[in-house]
This record gives structure tokens, sequence and C-alpha cells, in this order.
């Protein structure tokens, strides 16, 4: 019974990117002692409340931080680095008002309202396989474009002609462009960069 259960522990990590939680353990019905005797052999490392990694398995600091608080959504650099439009420059996420409101540490972080926060949120799959709530390419793109001043000149411009070499929806970026009321940003930039 102890080797059956060791052997889901470690089935459930591997089908995890070698993570393994708590909850997962209770999904599963293993006793956390199974757990902490994976942990006092060496298989695993606790990464995060209620969260451990497989020996010889890398952190990802993006499901890190998601699994810890679940209602941050990955945005600007963030949100560019996981599109994989830019370099990673560290972790940005928007709250929504009213969670959190110290913030999240070691993570820059905004709080939004409910259409700055919702407004084109999806998933995304991180370089190490996990998957992350972010925002849609149209809505990151956007975002570039609403907020220019965060970037510098070369950075800005070759992220613009990155994003649109993806060929982001046009309808949606208009539709979101109309709710932030920055239409004639977008079409200055369109003319630009498309």
């Amino acid at each position: 019974m102890q080797n059956k259960k060791l052997a889901t522990l470690l089935e459930i990590a591997e089908n995890n990117d070698g993570y393994v939680s708590t909850d997962d353990l209770k999904r599963e019905s293993i006793e956390r002692a199974y757990l902490s005797f994976a942990v006092e052999e060496g298989l695993f490392r606790r990464v995060g409340k209620g969260l451990y990694l497989r020996k010889g398995h890398e952190e990802d600091p993006y499901y890190l931080l998601h699994h810890t608080y679940k209602k941050a959504v990955f945005a600007s650099s963030s949100a560019l680095a996981l599109w994989g439009l830019c370099e990673d420059k560290g972790l940005t996420v928007y709250l929504p008002t009213g969670y959190m409101t110290a913030g999240i540490p070691n993570a820059k972080s905004r709080h939004v309202g409910k259409k700055e926060y919702g407004l084109g949120q999806t998933l995304i799959v991180t370089k190490k396989g996990n998957i992350v709530p972010t925002f849609d390419l149209e809505r990151t793109l956007l975002d570039v474009i609403r907020h220019p001043y965060i970037y510098k000149k070369e950075e800005l411009i070759k992220t613009l002609k990155a994003a649109y070499a993806k060929s982001p929806s046009l309808e949606k970026l208009e539709a979101y462009a109309k709710s932030f009321h920055c239409l004639e940003a977008l079409r200055v930039i369109e003319a630009l960069y498309r």
C-alpha cells in the first residue's frame, strides 16, 4: 500500500512538471505523511505553501506565484514575456481591487477595477509547461499602446513590431481600444507598425 501511494505521488509530479500540492494529495486520498516521508528522503522539497517540487525539476516562478495568489493575473512585462515578445524582467501582476491590498512580495502588483482586471483574461502555458492566467495577445498589445512610457523607445518599437508579427485579431484590438477609450492611439500605432 505504501509503495502504491508513493508511486501515485511520483506520477502526480511527473504529470505536473515536478510539482505536487496538498490539494493533489486530497484528490488522490494520500495522507500528508507520504509527502513528508518523500521530503525526508530528498525526493521532494517544499517551494511554497502547500506546494512541493520533485528533485531534479526547476522552479517556475510564474506557477509558484499563481499557486500562492490565485487571483493574480500576469500583466505588462510578464504578459509580454509569456507571449514571447520580450525578455523576462521579473513578475508583474494585476490584482482585483480589495484583494491583497498590501501587494505581493517579490512582484510588481497593481490593483485594478473590474474592466481592467477581467477584459481579455486567458490562460497560457509557461516555458516550463505550467498553465497560468494572463491577458490575451490583443489585450497585452493594447496595454503596451496605452502605457508606452513604461518602455524605452527601442524596446517599445521592437515589442510593437513583434506583437503585430503574431497577427493579433484586429477586431478584438479595436473592441478593447473602444472599451478603454484609446481608439485614436491604436490607429496611430497601426499606421506605423502594422
